[in-house]
């Protein structure tokens, strides 16, 4: 199959190899399918990989948002085409993404099943300027949806609320504080120093 190279850029890890199967899914190359966890270290990775289409978060809280990380990658590769990814988007989000040629915007949380709809959408949209994977996309869309409905969910994050009791290396803890930052739940312990990510507490 001809090269076609896709960056995904998310602070998820588990969002980054969802994206990142369900794009292996249409087979393409694996070794052209690059994910990071922000702005900064994409545009790293960019020169090299000259990707023709970036998933990433609005990063809105970053010196550098999703949308510019589109801009700058459009001067590497003026092909490049992008979706969007953001937490609490609101009407003018949705008209920003526009203005810039967003693909999509997915609100987060979003379902697996919208996630790849408006992937499908975007592979097609993307097939269109590469004559030469058409074909091989337009077949693949059958096969790569069992594929998904078959192996992949959505990753979910723990949910916790002030107060919940909860077990952190081995010890029982209280839940003081829930934040959102930059786009993973983190945790603030009653009797435990720093943040701690939601993902290395258990619920009791």
């Amino acid at each position: 199959m001809s090269a076609v190279s896709f960056l995904i850029c998310d602070p998820s890890p588990a969002l980054q190899t969802f994206f990142q199967q369900m794009i292996a899914g249409y087979g393409f190359d694996a070794a052209a399918i690059k994910t990071t966890g922000n702005p900064q270290a994409a545009a790293e990775i960019a020169p090299s990989l000259k990707p023709d289409f970036l998933v990433t978060d609005w990063f809105a809280k970053e010196s550098v948002t999703g949308i510019a990380l589109h801009q700058q990658l459009t001067a590497i590769n003026p092909e490049c085409r992008f979706g969007l990814l953001a937490h609490g988007t609101q009407a003018a989000h949705a008209q920003e993404a526009r203005d810039a040629g967003a693909l999509f915007l997915l609100p987060k949380p979003f379902s697996a099943d919208n996630a790849r709809t408006e992937l499908a959408r975007a592979v097609d949209q993307l097939a269109s300027s590469h004559p030469g994977v058409v074909k091989h996309v337009r077949a693949r869309h059958k096969e790569a949806a069992q594929l998904w409905a078959a192996n992949l969910k959505i990753p979910e994050l723990p949910k916790f609320k002030p107060g919940d009791r909860v077990t952190y290396r081995g010890q029982t803890e209280v839940v003081q504080h829930v934040i959102l930052r930059r786009g993973e739940m983190v945790v603030q312990l009653r009797d435990v120093a720093g943040l701690i990510e939601s993902s290395r507490i258990q619920p009791r």
